[in-house]
């Protein structure tokens, strides 16, 4: 049973991905994205609706991150396209930043992350409002964010 927060902290804001196991389904994990500001700036948070994500999803984020850090290589200018799971609970948008290798296999770094947040409809038939931020992220937070996504799919597919 998966019961995992897996956290995105950015200088100016943390994305915490809240995954829940449903009962009956291994592809499927439930979903709320929490927006928190970082308290430095402000005291401001709010939570996505509730949502799902495919867990086919949450293995294209970790290769969208990989992608991303891999074309910074190349490019420090370079943009990626927005991600925007099946679920809509979130988008969120990888740019410029800059990467530098070091000796080994060790990489640092920083890039930009734009995450938005799905805050829901204001009625049914309007369009979903999201909200959010942009800020500057270490490639050790985004790091860290991948190993704990990587051990939820692990443990999903245990189940």
């Amino acid at each position: 049973m998966v019961n995992r927060d897996c956290v995105i902290e950015t200088d100016g804001y943390s994305a915490v991905f809240h995954l829940k196991s449903l009962h009956d389904s291994q592809e499927i994990l439930d979903l709320v994205v929490e927006f928190v500001l970082n308290p430095k700036l402000r005291e401001l948070s709010f939570k996505s609706v509730p949502a799902f994500i495919f867990v086919k999803d949450l293995k294209r984020l970790v290769s969208y991150f990989e992608n991303h850090i891999e074309s910074l290589k190349q490019n420090s200018s370079s943009e990626s396209i927005v991600f925007v799971d099946y679920g809509l609970g979130f988008e969120l948008q990888a740019s410029g930043g800059s990467v530098v290798s070091e000796t080994g296999s060790e990489t640092e770094g920083t890039f930009s992350l734009l995450v938005m947040v799905n805050i829901g409809q204001p009625e049914t038939e309007s369009t979903r409002t999201y909200v959010g931020g942009e800020s500057m992220v270490t490639l050790e937070n985004i790091q860290s964010f991948i190993s704990s996504v990587n051990q939820v799919l692990t443990e999903v597919a245990k189940n």
